[in-house]
């Protein structure tokens, strides 16, 4: 963050810029839009403040919705702030996020790689909700930590399949754009009237995906974005 944007290394704010609360407020939500998942300890430490202190601004940005904090204590994007960053045109992000968290981790057990839900963002961007990470020692590391960013959708998968153009099979196979050694699986998660409200991938080493593994995965992508359409379409989210 920037010297002039407030307390930012724990300095004192020019009083005519704001209360210097809400720069440190600030200041500890941008730390989590750009590196989180992360830990109270670590956003302490980056912002140079009293963890105690850093605890009661998360409490406030959790309340209000721009942070998360997961089973394992790290914080990340909330709700509201994804929301924000995404195309009116999508099905609600709270549903979304809702239903598919035993969708995706249903994935990622079956096909051991990692699991990713985007959606369409401003312009000519995607965002992403969710992410499940692969149990496996190697696995496409480009593509942690991507819960809440947004990116262009240009010759990704994601962008592939929220601009419409999936093949007869129904799912879209492409190389990785921020890795040119990891293959890429996403099918389209589709509202009743067979709109396209998010998509859903796997990522992962391209040495583990054979022609035979990219059609079984392809497959098994294809069922999980089903059984998430399905799921929202009746409402469920568990």
């Amino acid at each position: 963050m920037g010297d002039k944007l407030g307390a930012a290394q724990g300095n004192e704010v020019d009083a005519s810029l704001g209360p210097q609360a809400v720069h440190r407020a600030l200041e500890v939500l941008t730390h989590v839009v750009e590196q989180g998942p992360v830990a109270l300890s670590d956003i302490a430490r980056a912002s140079k403040l009293p963890t105690s202190t850093t605890m009661r601004m998360l409490r406030a940005l959790e309340h209000w919705g721009y942070v998360s904090r997961a089973s394992d204590a790290l914080y990340s994007l909330g709700q509201r702030f994804v929301q924000s960053r995404v195309s009116s045109e999508s099905a609600r992000v709270e549903d979304l996020i809702d239903a598919s968290g035993p969708v995706m981790d249903r994935l990622t057990r079956a096909t051991l790689e990692s699991s990713y839900l985007a959606v369409k963002g401003p312009a000519n961007t995607c965002t992403f909700l969710r992410e499940v990470q692969s149990p496996l020692p190697i696995r496409h590391v480009g593509f942690d930590n991507w819960a809440g960013r947004t990116v262009p959708m240009g010759g990704s998968v994601a962008g592939e399949i929220l601009e419409g153009r999936i093949p007869e099979i129904g799912y879209v196979v492409m190389v990785a754009v921020v890795d040119s050694d990891a293959t890429v699986i996403g099918a389209p998660v589709l509202a009743p009237d067979g709109q396209v409200v998010a998509a859903l991938s796997i990522a992962g080493p391209s040495f583990r995906m054979d022609e035979t593994v990219v059609t079984r995965h392809g497959d098994a992508v294809r069922a999980a974005a089903t059984e998430l359409a399905e799921l929202l379409a009746s409402g469920a989210t568990t």
